[in-house]
């Protein structure tokens, strides 16, 4: 989008609108697929609704949503007057593109996508929130651009990666879009930690190495659980929460929490 598509797009003072009312708008980013970061998007966001925390979930991944199958909402949105109400589940407003879709593919092209994005961002109404998690499509194409020029109050990342040198080679790209896009990142969480069984061997040393680069923590190691497969095999939210990934989640993002 051109600097004068985007004067005049109608749409983004309504988005404007939309996040003045949301407290902290929270991207949960990877860079790769197949990392968690749906999972990691979806168990915090119940996590903190459980907390008494206001919250909201966007599944911006267009071409992938799993938000909707991870909360087993089926219900469409409400239209009203204010726009497009989510169904709230368990506490969680979940918005997907998957509500309208059905499950059924999407052929966009990624300007597409971005339209997609920018028509759900300016009419879904999430009324006050303390929390938006954002959970984005892997890759920096121009989902990830759309969202980290907002240049809004209260916007901050998350990078999920593995221990591979794979997942932190692209993590690392995220990382230098996110800087030169003046977002901050609260920090890197390694997903899947599955403890060497070989002494000594320090499986997180690429997440470790990452964080130190661009001078942010690393949040937490988060345990490669079977218990995750199982829950979100049955859509089972709380099954979800309960399992020792949740509690090393919410051990790692506390600061959320205070």
């Amino acid at each position: 989008m051109t600097d004068i598509d985007s004067a005049l797009d109608f749409r983004l003072g309504m988005i404007r609108r939309r996040l003045e009312r949301i407290g902290n708008l929270l991207l949960v980013l990877s860079g790769k697929g197949g990392v968690g970061k749906s999972v990691v998007s979806a168990t915090l966001a119940a996590q903190l609704a459980d907390s008494g925390f206001r919250v909201g979930l966007m599944d911006a991944d267009i071409y992938g949503p799993s938000s909707a199958l991870l909360f087993d909402a089926k219900t469409p949105p409400e239209e009203g007057e204010g726009g497009l109400t989510p169904p709230a589940i368990n506490g969680v407003k979940v918005m997907s593109v998957d509500l309208f879709a059905s499950g059924k593919p999407i052929p966009l092209t990624g300007y597409g996508a971005r339209q997609v994005l920018l028509e759900l961002l300016a009419l879904t109404n999430w009324g006050e929130l303390d929390y938006l998690i954002v959970d984005m499509p892997p890759a920096t194409g121009d989902i990830m651009l759309t969202l980290t020029s907002l240049d809004e109050k209260g916007v901050e990342a998350v990078v999920v990666t593995m221990p591979d040198r794979l997942s932190t080679t692209v993590a690392h790209r995220v990382l230098e879009l996110l800087k030169s896009g003046r977002v901050p990142a609260l920090g890197v969480l390694e997903n899947m930690h599955r403890p060497s069984r070989r002494a000594g061997r320090a499986t997180d040393r690429g997440p470790r190495e990452l964080a130190s680069e661009f001078k942010v923590p690393l949040l937490g190691i988060l345990p490669y659980d079977p218990g995750v497969s199982k829950a979100v095999e049955r859509s089972d939210i709380r099954a979800l929460v309960a399992t020792k990934f949740a509690r090393e989640l919410r051990r790692s993002m506390s600061s959320l929490f205070d």
